[in-house]
C-alpha cells in the first residue's frame, strides 16, 4: 500500500497498485501506457501514481465490462479500503478543528 512517510503518503508505485488489484506490475504499466491510468515519471524514470488518480482508476475498473473478474473483485475491495481511509482522515481532521482550544 502507499507509504506513510511525509509526502509519499499520497502516492503509489506500479508495484504497490498491482498488489492492490491482484495484477502484475506489467499490467499496471500497460494501463498507464494505454491512457487508462494517469501517472507521472520520477527523475529515475519510474511511474508514480497519485492517490486520487489511484482511487479514480479503481472506481473505473469496478465498472468496466472489460475488467477480468479477479481484478474487478480486488479493485472493488481496494477502492473500499482507500475510500474508508480517506473518510477517516477527513473525520479526524474535522474533529481536530472542532476541538476546543486551551487558553
Amino acid at each position: 500500500m502507499a507509504r506513510r512517510s511525509g509526502d509519499r503518503a499520497a502516492r503509489f508505485t506500479t508495484g504497490e497498485l498491482a498488489k492492490l488489484i491482484a495484477a502484475s506490475r506489467n499490467t499496471v504499466v500497460r494501463y498507464i501506457e494505454e491512457g487508462r491510468l494517469r501517472a507521472r515519471r520520477t527523475a529515475g524514470g519510474w511511474y508514480v501514481i497519485d492517490r486520487p488518480e489511484a482511487v479514480d482508476f479503481l472506481w473505473d475498473l469496478s465498472f468496466s465490462k472489460q475488467t477480468p473478474p479477479r481484478i474487478w473483485q480486488a479493485a472493488n475491495r481496494a477502492y473500499e479500503v482507500l475510500n474508508d481511509e480517506d473518510e477517516k482522515a477527513k473525520a479526524a481532521t474535522s474533529a481536530k478543528s472542532q476541538a476546543p482550544r486551551a487558553k
